[in-house]
């Protein structure tokens, strides 16, 4: 019988340090766009948004394989087991689900705006529009909609830290003039969503858990 560390188990990416997004607002707050800035910071939530993406597929029965990237699939039996059929791969579906688990992986209501981000980022060729979908993105609520103030903040999943430590530091971040119009209105349809959330009055309601186990 194989030991757990025998398997070859998927692994996701973290989230993003404050401290790298405090140096691209700042950086565009002086007017500079920093297009590397832009870049590392992006692609750092891109693989992020990838690997929620990926981790909503399991919990709903369709685990990626870590071999091969074909969907896996769950066995019903007393023991299940993730089984890949396009390579062979398999692994115990216990020890598949503690990779994602307690890492705020689900992306659950912030699955569009997830799946926006990464179609719209890969495709954009402008540094301004890449800085724009960073900031749409982490200024995001679960469930979110044109006239509901939403669920939990989406940066939770987001951003390293607890609820209580990134909402303050969102607020923070730097933001001149040189900024694009579409930066600011965002930060102040955040604060006015923020301000009537039941989860900024700590009476958020922790969403049911899934079938495949909390991420």
């Amino acid at each position: 019988m194989k030991a757990d560390t025998d398997y070859r188990l998927p692994v996701w990416a973290y989230r993003l340090r404050k401290s790298h997004i405090e140096r691209l607002y700042r950086s565009s707050a002086r007017g500079v766009l920093d297009e590397d800035l832009i870049d590392e910071v992006g692609f750092a939530l891109l693989v992020r948004c990838e690997s929620m993406l990926q981790v909503g597929e399991a919990v709903h029965g369709r685990p990626p394989c870590p071999t091969c990237g074909a969907s896996a699939r769950v066995d019903r039996g007393p023991t299940r087991f993730a089984r890949c059929d396009a390579c062979g791969w398999e692994c115990p579906w216990s020890l598949y689900q503690k990779t994602y688990q307690r890492k705020n992986l689900n992306a659950g209501g912030m699955t569009p705006f997830v799946r926006e981000f990464v179609t719209k980022f890969s495709a954009s060729h402008s540094h301004g529009e890449k800085l724009i979908l960073i900031d749409t993105l982490i200024h995001r609520f679960h469930w979110e909609s044109a006239t509901g103030s939403g669920g939990r903040p989406g940066a939770c999943n987001l951003i390293e830290g607890t609820m209580s430590d990134i909402m303050p530091f969102l607020d923070r971040l730097t933001y001149g003039a040189s900024l694009p119009a579409d930066v600011e209105q965002t930060r102040e349809e955040w604060r006015r969503k923020w301000g009537r959330n039941p989860w900024s009055k700590g009476k958020g309601q922790k969403p049911n858990k899934p079938a495949g186990g909390d991420a």
